[in-house]
């Protein structure tokens, strides 16, 4: 799906973040939880200064500038959006240089470089080639890297995602030490509800920029998903890899 970026401006939050908030009370706004949720994230990468770090999906670019501007990693992002990748390379125009992200349109089966820490924000459920993944992940750390990974899981089959504990048997297979969060299927379930909130808040303009076809299409997409996390068809966690 692609989501151009004037669009996304009517629904996400001001830092654009197609991925799940991490709401930590009934009051939290989703500008609030997508905060959250980036730090968590950076902060369970242990991120040194220099540390190079590579970001997954890194969509508009979000976790990788907390990465780089709040960590002093030298920080990769990658994505496959020429939109998005367009909208981060003009945040770090006024950024000093030691703190830019080197943002790329590429594919993360190409990138072959070694990287101390790896972050991947709801982007593993997209991939063709899951199976592959994590041992390629792995081979770009060294032993004690980290890689922090959130993404929706599914018990049985069900559109690209798959179950908790295949994730963790890949991950020990591949050479890592895996732990991970409980359920937080909660924190994306509200966050598909402000999504489609914001979206019928300004259905005037969501339909001037996309048509009404696709609004309509994705107001019932992410009720759906809504609905799959709440009825535990779905079920999202954070994994953290520690190479061995």
């Amino acid at each position: 799906m692609m989501i151009r970026t004037e669009y996304a401006r009517l629904y996400m939050d001001s830092g654009l973040n197609h991925s799940s908030g991490y709401f930590e009370d009934a009051d939290m706004s989703l500008d609030e939880a997508q905060l959250l949720k980036n730090a968590e994230i950076v902060r369970r990468c242990r991120i040194q200064p220099s540390n190079r770090v590579l970001d997954i999906g890194c969509g508009w670019g979000a976790a990788a500038r907390l990465a780089a501007e709040e960590y002093g990693g030298k920080v990769t992002g990658l994505t496959l959006s020429p939109e998005h990748h367009a909208y981060a390379v003009e945040t770090q125009k006024e950024i000093p240089e030691e703190r830019r992200v080197d943002f790329r349109l590429q594919r993360w089966e190409d990138f072959t470089e070694p990287v101390d820490r790896i972050i991947c924000v709801n982007a593993f459920e997209t991939f063709e080639d899951k199976e592959s993944f994590l041992p390629h992940c792995r081979g770009l750390l060294p032993d004690g890297g980290i890689m922090v990974m959130l993404t929706v899981t599914a018990d049985r089959p069900m559109f690209r995602v798959v179950p908790r504990d295949r994730i963790i048997e890949n991950g020990e297979r591949a050479g890592f030490d895996v732990s991970v969060s409980d359920s937080l299927a909660s924190h994306y379930t509200r966050t598909l509800e402000h999504f489609v909130a914001n979206l019928k808040r300004n259905k005037t303009e969501a339909v001037a920029l996309a048509g009404t076809a696709e609004y309509e299409k994705q107001v019932a997409h992410y009720t759906e998903c809504a609905g799959f996390l709440r009825r535990g068809l779905n079920d999202m966690f954070e994994f953290t890899f520690t190479a061995r």
